[in-house]
């Protein structure tokens, strides 16, 4: 096994030590190693408890932030803009694709909603303001 590894795990804080021991997806030479520096550390079952205790709370903090960013609305201006891509045959939202597979691969799924739905707004407003024979140059005028 590497040295680098072995100052790695080394160096590790306690809570973060016990977390990679229960991780299977170490080399097991990593794993016998973390292993062994535990038993070097000389834990005992009550700071064994303290330690799963902080990691709990840690794995909470992560899913409650993870849980804000998925509920973050889509500020005005990104609902506007696409909005106006919907009115005009979706076409421009070809530019906000790599925005869109950002909110979906980073979880922010409100935002990923609400493009969809400010764009399909858009769209269906289109036939309406083709119905009242408002031309397409006129429509941003019309509608402000």
């Amino acid at each position: 096994m590497e040295t680098q590894i072995e100052k790695y795990i080394h160096n590790l804080p306690d809570a973060d030590l016990l977390k990679y021991t229960r991780t299977r997806t170490h080399l097991p030479e990593a794993l016998e190693f973390a292993r062994i520096e535990m038993a070097d550390r000389h834990f005992t079952p009550e700071h064994i408890s303290d330690l799963e205790q902080q990691l709990r709370q840690r794995e909470k903090e992560r899913e409650e932030a993870a849980q804000a960013v998925a509920a973050e609305p889509l500020s005005f201006e990104w609902r506007l803009a696409v909005f106006l891509c919907g009115l005009y045959s979706g076409i421009p939202l070809v530019f906000f694709y790599p925005a869109w597979r950002r909110f979906r691969e980073h979880g922010e799924d409100q935002k990923f909603k609400d493009m969809w739905v400010y764009a399909l707004i858009g769209f269906c407003c289109q036939p309406i303001l083709i119905c009242l024979r408002i031309s397409p140059w006129n429509w941003l005028s019309k509608l402000f």
